[in-house]
């Protein structure tokens, strides 16, 4: 249903399940005081049809009632199953049966609609239903022990046989290492031994040397190239600052006497070295 639940008009609301009981009610009430009258009216109609036959048998002309309004009393013995042998009783008693089943679903259906609760009967006794911790646990297909990683985890036997594994990996490694030493140690003695044994021949050694000094004077004249290079470009930059500051005269450089450091780094460049016009 697509109505919200809060909305007035909702069918399942209180105020609504009240109001269809009390129509309910109400039409039971109709129909029963309905079905009374009719009881009633059946009852008159078989009370007139027995008193015509009773007084067909019986002569009561002679009788004077002292008021209208009493009945006749009837001679002989008082029967006090007159009702059952009439059928009086039958009308008064009602279907408990019936009323059994009418009550069982009207109890049903306010059950499904939640407007009728009882305490406890959402309870396993109400349901007929047990859990999981009643129910004894099915040893045939519980095959698999519990925990069983764990129990193997910290048996005292298991970590006894991985210490002891442990122990016999670390001897062998160890001995591995110390045969590897060995043999190491024997391959490199007897490669010294056999190059103390061997000589190497002179024309052999003078090919090398011959390289190595060929290198050297290849090195030697590329650093007095670059030395000259040098030089050359800072005289060439020299001579530029000097005809941009505007003197066309060459700066001589000091005399010895002159210089006022001893170790000093490109002493014509320096401006304390000249003497002050």
């Amino acid at each position: 249903m697509n109505i919200l639940p809060k909305k007035r008009w909702h069918v399942r609301t209180r105020e609504n399940i009240a109001r269809v009981r009390r129509d309910e009610a109400k039409a039971k009430e109709e129909e029963t005081a309905k079905e009374e009258r009719v009881k009633l009216a059946e009852k008159e109609a078989r009370r007139q049809l027995l008193l015509q036959k009773s007084r067909g048998e019986f002569q009561t002309t002679s009788f004077v009632p002292l008021d209208s309004s009493e009945k006749p009393c009837q001679s002989g013995h008082v029967n006090f199953f007159e009702d059952l042998e009439e059928g009086r009783a039958e009308l008064k008693q009602t279907n408990k049966e019936r009323e059994k089943e009418v009550k069982d679903e009207k109890e049903k259906y306010e059950k499904q609609i939640g407007y009728l609760t009882y305490l406890g009967q959402d309870t396993n006794e109400a349901l007929g239903k047990k859990s999981w911790y009643e129910q004894p646990p099915n040893r045939a297909q519980d095959i698999k022990e519990v925990s069983l990683k764990s129990k193997l985890r910290e048996d005292p036997l298991v970590l006894m046989k991985k210490i002891g594994e442990q122990h016999k990996k670390a001897r062998a490694a160890v001995v591995e290492a110390r045969r590897y030493s060995e043999l190491r140690k024997e391959f490199f003695e007897d490669v010294s031994r056999q190059s103390k044994k061997r000589k190497i021949p002179e024309d052999i050694v003078s090919p090398c040397a011959d390289k190595e000094a060929e290198k050297q004077r290849k090195l030697e004249a590329l650093r007095a190239e670059r030395l000259r290079r040098e030089k050359e470009e800072r005289r060439r930059s020299e001579e530029l600052l000097a005809k941009v500051i505007g003197g066309d005269e060459k700066k001589q450089p000091p005399k010895e006497s002159t210089r006022r450091y001893n170790a000093q780094f490109n002493p014509e460049l320096a401006k304390q070295n000249y003497s002050r016009r």
